[in-house]
C-alpha cells in the first residue's frame, strides 16, 4: 500500500510541477485597460455626452405638441343671488369645480425652435468629440505613467549592479591600504564613491515608489507587490514625416479640434435662435373643459357643463424693452468666443505638432550617440583598470571612468 501511495505522488509530481507560476510582469496594455475603466474623467465626459443628449431632446420636443390637464375646487363667501328681469337668475353657487384638457402644437417659432435643435445636435457631436478627445488624453497619461515606473524600474536593477560592484572595489582597495599599496585617498574617494552611488540608488528606489503611486491613482487599484514592469522596446528610427503633413493628419484626427469647431457652429445657431425672439410665434390649440357651473354658459348652472374650442394663437413681444436685443448682443459675444477658443485650439495643436517632430528628431539621434559613449565609457573603465592594476594610471583615473 505505501509503495502505491509513493507511485501516485510520483505520478502527480510532474503534473504539479508544470503549474506556471503567475507571471509578474504587467503589460502596458492591462494599466491601459484598467486606467479607462477607473478613469473618472472619462466618467465625467461621458455624462456630458449624455446630457448634451438630453438637451438634444428638449430642444426637439419643443415643436412637438404638449399636452396638459388642469383641475381646480374653490370656495367663495360673499355670494348673493342676482335677479335681472323675471327669467334671468343668477344664483348664488359658492362651489365650483372645473377640469379641462387641452393640446397644443407650435406652427411657427420664426426659426427658434430650428435653430435650438441645430445647436443642441452639434453641442452632442462636440461633446463626443470631447469624450474621444479625453479618452486620447487618458490612454497617453496612463503609457506616461507606465513607461515612467519602467524606466525608474530598471534604473533601480543597474543602479544597484553599480552598487555591488563598488562595494567589491572598495573592499579591494581597504584590502590593499591595510598591505600598504593604496593611500588613505584613494580609499577615501572610493567610499565617496560608493556613498554617491548608495544615495543615487536610494533616489531611483524612491523614484518607483512614486511611480507606482502614480499608476494606483490612474487605476484606483493597489499593484501587486511583485508586479514589475516591461522594459521599454528599442527605438525604432526611421524616416520622419514632413511637418506639413503631420499638420494634415492632425487637423483631421484631433478630437478637440472638431469639438471646437462644432463648439462655434453651435454658438451661431444660438445666435440665429436669440434673433427668432424678435418674430412673432403661431399656435394651434384645443380645449376640452367640463366645469360646474361653466362660466362660458349663461346664465350659469349649478351642473356639471362641458365646452370645448379649436383655434390659432398668435403671439408677438412687439417691444421688449431691449431685452431680445441684449440676448442678442450676448449670443453674438459668445459666438465670437467660440470663434477664438477654435483659433487658440489650431495653433495649440500646431505648436504640439511641431515641438513633437523636433523632440522625436532631437531623441532619435541622441539614441545613437548614448549607445556609442555607453560602450566607450565600459572601454575607458576596462582600460583605466588593466592600468592602474600595472601601475600605469592613478586610482583617481579609475574613480572617473
Amino acid at each position: 500500500m505505501k509503495s502505491k501511495l509513493s507511485l501516485l505522488l510520483l505520478c502527480l509530481y510532474p503534473v504539479a510541477s508544470a503549474i506556471p507560476e503567475p507571471d509578474p510582469v504587467m503589460p502596458a496594455d492591462l494599466i491601459v485597460s484598467q486606467v479607462l475603466a477607473y478613469s473618472l474623467r472619462l466618467k465625467s465626459a461621458e455624462r456630458e455626452v449624455e446630457a448634451a443628449g438630453a438637451v438634444l431632446a428638449q430642444a426637439g420636443a419643443q415643436g412637438l405638441p404638449t399636452v396638459s390637464a388642469a383641475a381646480r375646487a374653490a370656495h367663495y363667501e360673499g355670494l348673493k343671488e342676482t335677479v335681472l328681469g323675471p327669467t334671468m337668475v343668477f344664483p348664488e353657487i359658492p362651489d365650483r369645480y372645473s377640469a379641462s384638457i387641452g393640446i397644443s402644437q407650435p406652427l411657427y417659432t420664426g426659426g427658434r425652435v430650428a435653430s435650438q435643435k441645430r445647436s443642441a445636435a452639434f453641442t452632442r457631436d462636440a461633446a463626443r468629440q470631447t469624450l474621444a478627445g479625453t479618452e486620447s488624453d487618458v490612454v497617453l497619461e496612463a503609457l506616461a505613467a507606465y513607461w515612467a515606473w519602467s524606466k525608474a524600474f530598471y534604473s533601480v536593477q543597474a543602479l544597484q549592479a553599480s552598487v555591488q560592484r563598488t562595494e567589491a572595489h572598495a573592499l579591494d582597495m581597504k584590502n590593499m591600504y591595510e598591505a600598504g599599496l593604496a593611500t588613505d585617498n584613494d580609499t577615501l574617494a572610493t567610499d565617496v564613491l560608493l556613498d554617491q552611488t548608495r544615495l543615487r540608488l536610494g533616489e531611483a528606489e524612491r523614484g518607483v515608489a512614486l511611480a507606482r503611486a502614480r499608476i494606483v491613482f490612474l487605476t484606483g487599484a493597489d499593484l501587486p507587490p511583485e508586479a514589475i514592469p516591461d522594459q521599454a522596446p528599442g527605438p525604432d528610427v526611421g524616416e520622419f514625416p514632413p511637418e506639413s503633413e503631420l499638420m494634415e493628419i492632425a487637423a483631421t484626427n484631433r478630437p478637440e479640434l472638431l469639438a471646437a469647431s462644432l463648439d462655434t457652429r453651435a454658438a451661431g445657431q444660438v445666435v440665429r435662435a436669440t434673433r427668432a425672439g424678435r418674430r412673432p410665434s403661431l399656435f394651434l390649440a384645443a380645449q376640452y373643459e367640463q366645469a360646474r357651473p361653466n362660466n362660458l354658459i349663461f346664465p350659469p348652472e349649478d351642473n356639471w357643463q362641458y365646452d370645448a374650442f379649436a383655434g390659432v394663437v398668435l403671439t408677438w413681444d412687439i417691444f421688449d424693452s431691449g431685452l431680445t436685443r441684449g440676448k442678442t448682443a450676448e449670443a453674438r459675444a459668445r459666438a465670437a468666443q467660440a470663434s477664438l477658443r477654435q483659433q487658440q485650439v489650431e495653433d495649440q495643436i500646431a505648436l504640439e505638432v511641431r515641438e513633437a517632430r523636433i523632440g522625436l528628431v532631437n531623441t532619435s539621434q541622441q539614441v545613437g550617440v548614448a549607445e556609442r559613449a555607453r560602450e566607450s565609457a565600459a572601454r575607458n573603465l576596462q582600460a583605466a583598470t588593466d592600468l592602474w592594476q600595472n601601475g600605469l594610471a592613478r586610482h583617481a583615473d579609475v574613480l572617473d571612468a
